[in-house]
């Protein structure tokens, strides 16, 4: 078993223009955690049937919609997002994203676009 993990060289993930993630874990131990590089915010609003995410804002600031709810999120805030709830950010942050069960693609939505 590997225990220390270096920053990989590439992102994982990205919606270009908007912001780039790098996976941390390999979601065995029943997580997962991305590093999120927040460029912009989301297209969409967007919404998980099965994960719940918790963010951590390292840097940055920008805001966040949650069921409605209009935040303004900075550096030092967590954000917990449980499952069904319609949410998206806007802004330049750097995030840690841990998402319990894993992400699933079959269970995540984009509900409408980013009004933010």
């Amino acid at each position: 078993m590997k225990y220390i993990k270096k920053f990989p060289s590439t992102n994982d993930f990205e919606t270009e223009g908007c912001f780039k993630g790098y996976t941390l874990s390999n979601g065995k131990s029943g997580i997962e955690v991305d590093y999120i590089d927040m460029i912009t915010g989301h297209k969409f609003y967007q919404k998980e049937s099965e994960s719940i995410h918790i963010y951590f804002i390292i840097e940055g600031n920008g805001k966040a919609n949650i069921n409605g709810i209009e935040y303004n999120l900075e550096k030092g805030d967590t954000v917990e997002i449980p499952i069904n709830t319609e949410f998206c950010f806007k802004g330049q942050m750097k995030m840690i994203e841990i998402m319990n069960p894993p992400f699933n693609p079959n269970t995540h939505i984009d509900t409408k676009a980013n009004d933010l």
